[in-house]
């Protein structure tokens, strides 16, 4: 079954316009919303529709192995659940702000501080809706967050780009802004937070210089694992379930 009743034409590689208004765009399939973006043309929707309901995987995912881009898709699911989209080759990065979250905690939530707006810090992440992310992001900064959504590949290589600048004088400016913004290390402990799985891998989820900080992070972790949810490691997340302990380990900075 084909997703519309009468036959569409392929469209041009890019949208020119929205596929549809903001209101439409919450009521409409992804499959539809592809489609009509012109990303991509019905007969190939319509086999990915059928390998994802052979397979038991998304939708986007299989469009993702069918050569739609990640950023597309990205903006599409965005618009569907109502979230602001942010595309981050065209949105300026305010790097005071950016340095506020270490690249560290940046890698393992994979968010990115962009700007201030008024008192509250805007944080892109791959998904906007998620409740977790807004909880420790607003921890971690310190104060009130507003999230947007990116795609993730776009927000790990401007993590790179903030952290790791080219070229002698961005590198020169943005040491600048980061010595405004970042205090000076004292030498002192680093506290990891680590977990052990019923394998018996160990798996670092954080790193702190307060062991209290450290020792909430791992009661979070903790907390999630025992309600059967889902726990952060790096970039990746693991099933709580595996989980057997949290330890917090303190060893000397380097």
């Amino acid at each position: 079954m084909s997703l519309f009743e009468t036959t569409t034409a392929a469209a041009p590689a890019a949208p020119a316009i929205p596929p549809y208004s903001t209101a439409e765009m919450r009521s409409y399939p992804l499959g539809t919303l592809v489609v009509r973006a012109g990303l991509m043309p019905l007969e190939t929707v319509n086999r990915a529709l059928a390998e994802a309901a052979d397979s038991g995987r998304r939708l986007g995912e299989v469009l993702l192995d069918y050569g739609l881009p990640e950023r597309e898709l990205t903006r599409l699911l965005a618009a569907q659940q109502g979230q602001e989209f942010v595309d981050l080759d065209a949105c300026p990065i305010d790097h005071e702000v950016a340095f506020l979250l270490p690249r560290a905690t940046a890698e393992m939530y994979c968010a990115l501080p962009l700007k201030r707006d008024g008192d509250c810090t805007v944080v892109a992440v791959p998904d906007a809706d998620n409740a977790s992310h807004l909880t420790r992001l607003r921890e971690a900064l310190h104060g009130p967050i507003r999230l947007v959504t990116a795609a993730r590949s776009d927000i790990k290589g401007a993590i790179e780009r903030v952290h790791e600048p080219k070229g002698t004088i961005t590198q020169m400016a943005l040491a600048e802004a980061r010595a405004q913004t970042t205090p000076q290390p004292t030498a002192g402990p680093v506290y990891r937070v680590e977990v052990t799985l019923e394998s018996g891998a160990t798996l670092l989820v954080a790193e702190a210089s307060d062991f209290e900080e450290a020792k909430a992070i791992g009661m979070r972790v903790i907390d999630e694992a025992e309600a059967g949810g889902t726990v952060a490691v790096g970039d990746a997340t693991i099933d709580g379930r595996q989980v057997v302990s949290v330890d917090v380990l303190g060893r000397n900075a380097a």
